[in-house]
């Protein structure tokens, strides 16, 4: 009580608790707002619209451009957003056709960021769906004693292949395969040379390789929760020539 007011009681302090609770709730809630709005806090309880030569802010320092913002340029801003159409992107497939739900990409930009991570975790997920059952017939060098499925997490060789992979992983995301040398989400151009083989990277071939990344990642999804619940693998152990 640095002010000696004498006031500190227990009700006291269940306002002061639940009143912060209440600001962190509100503060979450106005930068969740402006992340996915472009709206910055004090706008968003604005009635009239923004009047010309008024000083654009930034409350995250993200979404808005400093400087003075004048009607033509909102205008701009707002016409550029309606002017983007999920529905013409690839995959966007029957029967949900374009499904986004909490309007999570409702600008190129922000669509691009959610694409190029759909693409990451698709393509991620193929390799792990195809992994969990060549991991019950071929073991590398120095792995042959790591278990086969989630029990691998627990074993200290297994372990320190998990590391390898994590800082191989990194490498490529910081490197060679950064998001800023792709020439769209996802595409760093053919360094296997297997265009000539599967035709162009065009809307089809992106449909495709989504709808098999999305299958794949509830596919890996469920294969760790079933061995997590149920303890059996993906493979028979006892016949493991039995999958699934």
């Amino acid at each position: 009580d640095p002010l000696n007011l004498g006031n500190y009681t227990e009700e006291m302090r269940n306002k002061e608790l639940n009143n912060g609770r209440m600001a962190m709730f509100a503060t979450l809630g106005i930068v969740s707002a402006e992340l996915f709005t472009g709206t910055t806090g004090a706008a968003q309880f604005a009635i009239a619209a923004p009047k010309a030569g008024t000083k654009g802010s930034s409350f995250c320092g993200v979404s808005m451009k400093a400087g003075i913002a004048t009607q033509t340029g909102c205008r701009a801003e707002l016409l550029g957003r309606h002017s983007f159409d999920m529905k013409l992107q690839a995959g966007a497939s029957a029967p949900l056709g374009v499904f986004d739900p909490l309007k999570l990409s409702s600008t190129q930009e922000r669509f691009d960021k959610f694409r190029t991570s759909e693409v990451k975790h698709g393509r991620v997920a193929m390799l792990a769906a195809l992994g969990s059952i060549f991991q019950h017939f071929v073991h590398g060098p120095g792995a042959e004693s790591v278990p086969n499925g989630m029990m691998a997490f627990q074993d200290h060789t297994g372990e320190k292949g998990v590391v390898a992979m994590t800082l191989a992983c990194g490498f490529l995301e910081l490197g060679p395969w950064a998001d800023a040398f792709a020439k769209e989400p996802g595409n760093f151009g053919d360094p296997a040379g297997l265009g000539k083989d599967i035709g162009s990277y065009d809307d089809s071939m992106k449909t495709k390789e989504l709808n098999n990344g999305r299958l794949a990642m509830l596919a890996t999804m469920g294969v760790i929760a079933a061995e997590l619940v149920t303890g059996d693998r993906v493979c028979l152990t006892s016949r493991p020539t039995v999958c699934f």
